[in-house]
């Protein structure tokens, strides 16, 4: 049977037609054999294989279904006839749901494969709101997010390795409940076998040898293709010389930036100190509890369990002082305390 060929980066319908195709041969399906799979011809198939047509929702949800894709062909429909994306994105984004390993390089917000669906909704709401994108737009957006967090969830998921600058760990977007759980959520990711986590202190910013996000996608056969961004475009790199010289300049950042270990260690303490921003209502009796120990001379601590569940955390304050400052402490840190003085480790607590 002869096989077009495709240029994914010619178009997002283009780029989908490619993703479909490429998807269908490795599951080792035929065009008709998709096709009864998603209640549609196998002629059908082959037109939007070819780019030759926007194809329904329904049928991309269908084929995400019976591929396995889990959403990633959702995300690449989401790109076609809409303009809210830089040119060369779109291109990126079919490149990236089938590279096997994924590195990058971000400053000021983690990268959109590892924001949550909050936080990437928080960040768009802003853009909303300064009239940057549309309400559509925003949308828009999102969908394809959703579709990139499709590798993430494949049973043979790509290798990822995220550098972050200090400043994506600091930023707080929509509040900082939504960006405590943005932090507490790269770590789970950092704890996979196939993720590993990077961070470049701010007192190491002179250290830097790339100024501007940038990705790298190694691809099945080897192959390593570059991606960065203009204010007004990402460009998507082949040419092997190039690419070449951003990876030495990439391993650099590797060897500057933290280890992962102190860089989790880095990570939860911007989340602590997130967690010391959380809108607590200190005039709120029902929200704090005194210690049993109080003896009326004020010479006691006082805990709020608001955030137990959400944040994994337990504020403590001084009883003497219920205007001032409080102590952030792991939840489970209290409860094996509490633990610890109920079986009477602590003589007289």
């Amino acid at each position: 049977m002869r096989i077009n060929k495709l240029d994914p980066s010619s178009s997002p319908l283009a780029a989908l037609g490619w993703q479909l195709r490429e998807r269908r041969r490795h599951q080792g399906l035929t065009q008709g054999e998709l096709g009864k799979l998603v209640n549609y011809t196998g002629a059908y198939v082959s037109i939007i294989e070819n780019g030759g047509r926007r194809p329904p929702l329904e049928f991309i949800r269908g084929a995400d279904r019976v591929l396995g894709a889990a959403g990633a062909l959702e995300g690449m429909w989401w790109m076609i006839d809409h303009t809210s994306f830089r040119g060369g994105f779109p291109e990126y984004v079919g490149l990236e749901a089938t590279a096997r390993r994924i590195r990058a390089w971000d400053i000021g917000l983690p990268p959109g494969i590892a924001q949550t669906e909050e936080y990437a909704r928080a960040l768009q709401s802003g853009y909303v709101e300064r009239g940057a994108v549309t309400p559509e737009q925003a949308e828009e957006q999102i969908g394809v997010l959703l579709g990139r967090h499709a590798v993430l969830r494949s049973p043979n998921p790509p290798e990822l390795h995220l550098v972050l600058d200090e400043s994506c760990i600091r930023t707080v977007v929509g509040s900082p409940e939504v960006t405590a759980r943005q932090l507490s959520w790269l770590a789970e990711l950092a704890a996979r076998p196939n993720v590993a986590l990077q961070v470049m202190p701010f007192d190491r910013g002179a250290k830097r040898p790339l100024s501007h996000p940038i990705k790298f996608l190694t691809m099945v056969d080897g192959s390593v293709v570059g991606y960065t961004e203009t204010h007004e475009r990402g460009y998507v790199e082949y040419e092997s010389e190039t690419v070449e010289g951003w990876l030495d300049d990439y391993h650099r950042l590797q060897v500057e930036a933290l280890p992962p270990a102190d860089s989790l260690a880095l990570l939860s303490k911007a989340r602590k100190d997130l967690c010391n921003m959380l809108p607590v209502d200190k005039q709120a009796k029902s929200s704090w509890y005194k210690s049993s120990y109080s003896d009326g001379a004020g010479e006691c601590v006082e805990i709020s369990t608001s955030y137990a569940e959400s944040h994994d955390v337990v504020l403590v304050r001084d009883s003497k002082d219920p205007e001032g400052s409080y102590l952030t402490l792991p939840a489970s840190s209290w409860r094996a305390f509490a633990d610890a003085a109920g079986s009477g480790l602590f003589p007289g607590a």
